[in-house]
C-alpha cells in the first residue's frame, strides 16, 4: 500500500460501552471471529478494557470492550466504571448497547442523553429473543434520548445486522492511517488472556456471590519449546470462599483448570500446561496496589 493509498483510509477507536451484561464482549468477539474477550451469563464479567482490532479494506476499527457501567459499591467497582467512563470520552465512535430482551435501565436512562450525535450507535442487542412488535415500542421509547444517534437492531449471537453495524462504524472513524498491523487482534498480551480465561470458568462453574471474590494473576509464563507452562494463582478473600472453589478432593479447581487450558490452547494454537493455585487475600477488591497489580 502507497502512503496515499494509506492516508486515504480510515482508521479509529471505538468504545463498546453499556450497562452490565448487556452483551459487548459477545459482539466483539462475533466481529473479531474469534473469543478474545470473556462472555458468561453473569454481569460484570469484563474488569478490564479489553482491545481487540478488526480490520477489513475500509477501515480498520479499534474497539474497546468496557466494564459495564453500574451504580459503584467499593473500589473495584468505582475503577471499573472510571475506566468505562474514560474509554468512552476517548473514543471516535461510541457504540452504547441495549439489552432488547430486557429493555431500558437506569444506566441507559442516565448515560444515552450523554452521548447522542452522529458518532454514537444505539445497538439494540439481542433481537433474537424478542419479537418485532415488542422492539418497536422500544426503538420509540429511545428516539427522544437518542436525538442524531442512529438506532440499529442487532444479535450479536447470531451475527444478525453485524454487516450494518461494522458499515456504520467504518463510515464514522476518522480518515487516517492504520494503527496496528493488519495481523494484529489485540493490544494484550498473552499473560492477560491466559488470566481471562481461567476467570472466565472461575465465573462460569461458581455459584451466586463467588465469581465477584476472586481475582487471577498469571505468575510464570514460560516457553519450553513443545509446550506453555503457566502458573496462575487464583486469589479470593476467605478461607471458605477457597474451600468451595478448590472443591471436594480438588474436584472444581481441577475442573476449572481442564477447560481454560483448552480455551487458552485454542487462543494460542499451542500446546499449555496449566498449574493452578488457589490463596486467601483478605479484602483485596479493596486494595489500591492489588488490583494495580490486576490493571484495574
Amino acid at each position: 500500500m502507497t502512503d496515499r493509498e494509506e492516508s486515504s483510509g480510515r482508521a479509529g477507536f471505538v468504545a463498546l460501552a453499556g450497562a452490565p451484561n448487556v452483551g459487548k464482549s459477545t459482539l466483539l468477539n462475533r466481529i473479531l471471529g474469534r473469543r478474545l474477550s470473556i462472555s458468561t451469563p453473569k454481569p460484570q464479567t469484563t474488569r478490564n478494557r479489553v482491545v481487540g482490532i478488526y480490520t477489513c479494506d475500509a477501515a480498520q476499527l479499534v474497539f474497546i470492550d468496557t466494564p459495564g457501567i453500574h451504580e459503584t459499591r467499593g473500589l473495584i467497582n468505582q475503577r471499573m466504571v472510571k475506566h468505562a467512563k474514560s474509554s468512552i470520552r476517548e473514543a471516535d465512535v461510541i457504540c452504547w448497547i441495549i439489552d432488547a430482551a430486557r429493555g431500558m435501565r437506569s444506566a441507559d436512562y442516565k448515560e444515552i442523553p450523554h452521548l447522542v450525535g452522529s458518532n454514537t450507535l444505539l445497538l439494540l442487542n439481542k433481537t433474537d429473543l424478542v419479537s418485532p412488535a415488542d422492539l418497536l415500542p422500544l426503538i420509540d421509547s429511545l428516539r427522544p434520548l437518542a436525538a442524531d444517534s442512529e438506532i440499529i437492531p442487532l444479535s450479536a449471537r447470531s451475527g444478525d445486522n453485524l454487516d450494518t453495524v461494522l458499515h456504520a462504524l467504518c463510515s464514522r472513524v476518522p480518515q487516517g492511517p492504520r494503527l496496528y498491523g493488519e495481523d494484529e487482534l489485540t493490544d494484550r498480551n498473552e499473560r492477560f488472556l491466559a488470566a481471562e480465561l481461567v476467570r472466565e470458568q472461575l465465573f462460569l462453574q461458581l455459584d451466586e456471590e463467588l465469581p465477584y471474590r476472586v481475582a487471577v494473576l498469571v505468575e510464570e509464563f514460560k516457553d519450553e519449546g513443545k509446550r506453555i507452562y503457566i502458573a496462575a494463582t487464583v486469589y479470593t478473600d476467605s478461607d471458605s470462599s477457597k474451600r468451595m472453589i478448590i472443591g471436594k478432593g480438588g474436584a472444581r479447581i481441577k475442573e476449572v483448570g481442564t477447560k481454560a487450558r483448552r480455551r487458552i490452547q485454542e487462543l494460542l494454537e499451542r500446546h499449555v500446561y496449566l498449574d493452578l493455585h488457589v490463596k486467601v487475600k483478605p479484602r483485596w477488591q479493596q486494595d489500591p496496589r492489588f488490583l494495580e497489580e490486576l490493571g484495574i
